[in-house]
């Protein structure tokens, strides 16, 4: 592309500036490939409305790829008879000439435009131009998504056809004016810190803000009463006015179904099983000597208000309050937005109710308040700065989460994190404001509280009571225990600790080290603790190094094969033999532990000076400070985990309780000399009995799929609770699974293990080819192994069902939140999914055809979970098959099949490419699991499409 210089012309943006919202389309990305224009669109806007459109097809004088194609809906054959980009250059020249130009990912839209102008023989346009998308992210904080179609939905503004020039300029346009108005609403100091941060927005975005800034400064206007300034920031009053209903308020227990109906005043319809969820709540908390409460209960029953209404009632008449502990932030949303609401409104009393996270979801504002003060070279940094000056103007909780951003590792956002009510300094003028803090106090005087799993767990003492125990409901049971698994699993990673401090010691005293800076060597100590703090980390390089090689030697030298094409490879160890091993390397464990405590009180100190002039460092000093915060974050919590797993034999017979087994691991896979050391547990029921269970009355466990079988004992096993102190309600699903769904069985597939790598990923392939050529919409294929997605991703690409439907694997296009919201929009979508997509992806918004079970969901025997689980459940005399590998299995083939029917006029069909359900006696067990009505078909493979096509346009 032809780079041109020019100067910027025009005056500053104001009433009388003329915007040109522009969307183009073009048959690719990349100018160097000679890509062109296939359709553009222009809306004027001005004084916030739209005064003029201009629209047109282009010829680009080359063919359009299929993709775009697909995308656009623009084809080869309508653009033939279009003018061409030199016929529409002289008029949308001038059309142009006089305006700001704007677009949604400017940076794209404005060189493309100019290189074809440059091309025909026009100068580059010379206009300023700004970013709706950069806008968006920092007006809109808390938008899930700055996608035009996001935004689009989140205003309400009609868009019919995204990817379409014309439809794509007209939303633009319209955010735009949404944008312009939202900016220039915002309280004077909120603009002015916004302007000091904008510099680095893209072209001139940031003339915008500097503009409504001035504006401002002539007629500030008053403050609304919602907001306070309080030191150098604008944020939302904070109010908490709880009212607790009375029992006379609220009235008797609707027992009947004519009270019930009575109550809902047709909020909500007639649910039988809900109801006797209802009752039987009701019914045991009434009881003097309550027992804990295990209920299954599939989708569609309703199961939320199930449990909300009569723990409202009990909750208000005995005034104790209930905790609701949930999964992911998603369903705590829906509690809080959707569910409770209703509760309220059904009641005609407004049920208190607030939602706890952990620390480090909320910000601290004093810490934001400080680095508002300091000088931040990252662009990325002061893009989140300026979004999070917007949100404060209204966020209610100071929970991060709101903003959705999902890179945990931004280094601001690590700095401005809670670090719990401990580390709060009571004459900080921001200590009476602490979100954090008033949440923890919210919730010692709600009816309701919200949290999820984790945060149950780490801290139950903090919700409940032993002297007055609140009621607790664990919400999506089935997934509690798998949350104390992974959060009591840590591990002690050599060869990232020993990146680490490489690089701590480089940030302190190498070519650009903090060393240089003249606050350091102005100090008589500073040069002191930085080379005391050097000297530490080289030696704690040395020592690990030490530990890493005696790991090796003791734990994996005999075991591991030869071949390092098999890593990662890890070993189970027990307790007695790491006991072995630390008494062999005693002098080494400890010197470690020395100088880790001796290399953190060096960081302390030298951090005491650096933050007495932090405000005279200079940008790269600045730049290097922050790389070296970060790299000791990640010493000191390896540290930390260090200390975890070797402190209890510092104190000769204290036993760690906290772990059940440890393992060691070498790799991962081209990384030979990476050991590392992890601990965890396996029995999750002692940990939930001695850590959760004191501070609340007996529990209610309700979940879609808890129960493997009728006469499964495995859940409440997990769970720590013993049948005679337990009630179990079972209740089966509400849908018509006889009509509605289908389970179709591949009979002649192959033996599994007795096929290599290449033909099971080619076998699998032509089935999924083949079942999608009779399939209207979205199909889910769930495997057991990201190898072998990726294997048949990268196969089925190459045929044309690549080109025909959008394919989303995971381990391979994005995270899984992203994959399930593109899933989700497309309307033909294909996704390869493994181990998370087996549960807790919500379709409730989102049509499934068909599901592909490739392969039965059985654990990895070379996982080191089950390795740990096998020994364990032998050294107890027990066959780890029966009682945990094939229950657990079981489950999670219910979860995926549960993934088909969520509503009364959802209709699905499910089809298992493994032939082991049919050829082993488990199979049996597996499929009596499975809803009772549910069609069974075992068919060749050749035959399986024939019925489901008969299926399919039964119900399409």
């Amino acid at each position: 592309m032809k780079q041109t210089s020019y100067e910027l012309t025009g005056e500053n943006m104001d009433s009388n500036t003329t915007y040109a919202v522009v969307d183009i389309e073009t048959t690719g990305t990349n100018l160097n490939d000679n890509e062109r224009i296939i359709q553009i669109s222009c809306v004027f806007v001005k004084n916030h409305k739209i005064i003029n459109t201009f629209a047109t097809d282009v010829n680009p004088e080359m063919g359009i790829p299929n993709a775009i194609q697909q995308l656009t809906g623009i084809t080869n054959r309508r653009v033939r008879k279009a003018p061409l980009f030199d016929d529409i250059a002289p008029t949308l020249f001038g059309l142009l000439s006089d305006t700001v130009f704007v677009a949604h990912n400017v940076n794209f839209d404005f060189p493309f435009l100019n290189y074809e102008f440059e091309r025909v023989g026009y100068p580059a346009l010379t206009i300023k131009a700004v970013d709706t998308v950069t806008l968006s992210q920092i007006l809109l904080p808390s938008v899930n998504g700055y996608r035009l179609r996001d935004l689009s939905r989140y205003f309400g503004i009609k868009h019919e056809h995204p990817h379409s020039a014309d439809s794509d300029a007209l939303a633009t346009a319209k955010l735009f004016i949404m944008l312009m108005k939202r900016l220039a609403e915002l309280p004077l100091l909120t603009l002015q810190q916004l302007n000091i941060l904008s510099g680095s927005l893209p072209r001139q975005t940031a003339e915008l803000i500097s503009d409504a800034f001035e504006r401002k400064q002539k007629n500030p206007g008053t403050l609304p009463d919602y907001l306070m300034v309080k030191e150098n920031i604008v944020m939302r009053v904070q109010r908490t006015s709880f009212t607790d209903a009375t029992t006379e308020q609220l009235g008797r227990y609707p027992q009947s179904k004519k009270a019930k109906l009575a109550l809902f005043k047709g909020d909500l319809g007639w649910r039988s099983a809900q109801s006797r969820i209802m009752n039987a709540i009701y019914a045991n908390y009434k009881n003097p000597d309550p027992k804990a409460l295990v209920i299954e209960a599939p989708t569609g029953i309703g199961k939320t208000i199930a449990y909300l209404l009569p723990f409202a009632y009990l909750a208000i008449q005995n005034q104790l309050p209930v905790v609701i502990s949930s999964t992911t932030t998603l369903l705590q949303s829906q509690l809080m937005e959707k569910a409770i609401p209703i509760l309220s409104k059904i009641l005609q009393i407004p049920m208190n109710a607030t939602l706890v996270k952990g620390s480090s979801h909320y910000i601290d504002l004093a810490k934001f308040s400080q680095q508002l003060n300091e000088s931040d070279p990252a662009n990325q940094s002061r893009l989140i700065k300026m979004k999070l000056l917007v949100w404060l103007t209204y966020t209610k909780t100071g929970d991060l989460d709101e903003l959705h951003i999902n890179n945990h590792k931004i280094p601001l956002l690590n700095e401005i994190r809670h670090q719990g009510i401990a580390s709060l300094d009571a004459t900080n003028p921001f200590y009476e404001l602490d979100f954090y803090q008033r949440v923890i106090r919210k919730a010692h005087i709600s009816q309701i509280v919200v949290t999820n799993h984790a945060f149950l767990l780490r801290h139950a003492d903090l919700l409940g009571n032993k002297a007055h125990k609140p009621y607790l409901v664990v919400d999506e049971a089935q997934r509690f225990v798998n949350t104390i698994l992974q959060e009591n699993r840590v591990t002690f990673d050599i060869n990232h600790l020993m990146s680490m401090a490489h690089s701590e010691v480089s940030h302190l005293k190498m070519n650009q080290g903090i060393n240089r800076s003249p606050i350091i060597q102005s100090d008589p100590m500073g040069s002191f603790h930085v080379y005391q703090m050097a000297d530490h980390l080289e030696t704690i390089n040395q020592l690990i190094a030490s530990l890493q090689e005696q790991l090796f030697k003791r734990f994996l030298a005999r075991q591991m094969p030869a071949e390092t094409n098999n890593l990662p490879f890890q070993h189970v160890i027990t307790y007695p033999e790491l006991q072995t091993f630390y008494e062999a390397n005693k002098r080494t464990i400890q010197s470690l532990q020395e100088k880790f405590t001796s290399e953190i009180l060096e960081f302390e100190a030298l951090s005491k000076i650096i933050e007495k002039q932090q405000q005279n460092l200079l940008e790269s000093e600045v730049r290097t400070w922050i790389k070296l915060n970060n790299s000791q974050l990640e010493v000191e919590e390896q540290s930390q985990i260090f200390l975890q797993i070797f402190g209890s034999f510092f104190k000769p017979n204290q036993r760690n309780k906290d772990a059940d087994f440890y393992w060691i691991q070498v790799g991962p896979q081209h990384d030979a000399g990476s050991v590392s050391l992890s601990q965890g547990i396996i029995e999750s029921a002692n940990y939930i009995k001695n850590q959760v269970y004191p501070w609340f009355q007996k529990p209610t466990l309700i979940g879609a799929t808890l129960f493997s079988n009728s006469r499964s004992k495995y859940f409440l096993n997990q769970v720590g609770l013993a049948t005679a102190s337990t009630t179990v309600k079972k209740y089966s699903s509400p849908y018509n699974f006889a009509e509605n769904a289908l389970l179709q069985v591949a009979n002649d597939g192959p033996v599994i293990n007795e096929i290599d790598a290449d033909e099971y990923a080619q076998y699998l392939t032509d089935a999924i080819y083949q079942l999608a050529k009779v399939t209207p919409g979205k199909i889910l294929v769930l495997f057991n192994s990201l190898a072998t997605i990726r294997d048949v991703f990268n196969r089925i690409q190459r045929t044309d069902l690549g080109h025909k439907r959008r394919i989303l694997a995971q381990g391979v296009n994005g995270t899984k939140s992203k994959l399930t919201r593109e899933f989700l929009s497309g309307s033909t979508s294909v996704l390869f999914g493994a181990s998370s997509f087996w549960e807790g992806m919500d379709l409730s918004n989102g049509k499934l055809d068909l599901l592909i079970i490739t392969r039965l969901p059985f654990d990895s025997p070379d996982e080191i979970f089950t390795k740990a689980e096998t020994k364990l459940q032998k050294q107890a005399h027990k066959n780890p098959f029966i009682s945990a590998l094939l229950p657990r299995s079981i489950l999670r083939l219910k979860q995926g099949i549960g993934r088909l029917i969520r509503s009364e006029k959802d209709y699905g069909a499910a089809v298992i490419l493994d032939r082991r359900i049919l050829d082993k006696s488990y199979g049996k067990t597996m499929l009596h699991s499975l809803p009772k009505d549910m069609p069974v078909q075992k068919l060749p493979l050749n035959e399986l499409n024939g019925e489901l096509d008969k299926f399919f346009k039964k119900h399409h």
